[in-house]
């Protein structure tokens, strides 16, 4: 991602408001610059943000909303909130991200921006994502337990045959590829 030395400069003025900020480039799931202020609010250093995957600091995003134009920016851009991770612990920060479709997106972090409607959404989208792989969870664990009790059932019946000294008919092992076919098939 080219960025150009005013493009990096933003992130400088908006330090002398107190306003954490941070360039991101999406494809190389890297960030691109970032002032003080969001250094201290992510409690990462300098160098910590140079090697960091943003995917490891942008704990959640929003949907993707509708794409807004503007003369003014060469790609259109999708404005959207996410969830950063606060690595020395604490409450996850919520922020704004306006993202051109031509890869950089800027990085805004204010617990001010619209306070109570901003944390109830990214609270309810952190909750549904963890409600959500409980499902998932439940749903493997209803669905393949059994199949995979079915199979290893079979297996040691085989192994206290082949212990017994009792040929394993080519019925035997097709039962058992059946099961696991089952369970993958489950997957």
């Amino acid at each position: 991602m080219k960025l150009t030395d005013n493009t990096r400069a933003i992130c400088s003025a908006l330090d002398q408001f107190c306003l954490p900020a941070a360039l991101i480039d999406r494809p190389a799931d890297r960030f691109a610059g970032w002032n003080k202020s969001f250094s201290e609010m992510v409690s990462l250093s300098s160098e910590e943000l140079s090697l960091a995957k943003v995917s490891d600091v942008v704990r959640a995003e929003a949907p993707r909303p509708e794409k807004t134009e503007c003369e003014s920016a060469p790609a259109p851009v999708h404005p959207g909130q996410c969830v950063l991770r606060k690595v020395s612990g604490g409450e996850p920060i919520s922020a704004k991200m306006f993202e051109r479709e031509d890869g950089p997106a800027l990085l805004l972090v204010d617990s001010n921006f619209s306070m109570e409607t901003s944390e109830d959404f990214l609270r309810g989208l952190l909750v549904g994502q963890a409600d959500e792989k409980d499902r998932i969870r439940q749903r493997f664990h209803d669905d393949l337990a059994p199949r995979m009790m079915a199979v290893a059932f079979v297996a040691q019946s085989l192994a206290d045959k082949a212990a017994d000294g009792q040929p394993q008919t080519p019925q035997d092992l097709r039962e058992v590829a059946d099961l696991i076919s089952n369970v993958v098939m489950g997957v």
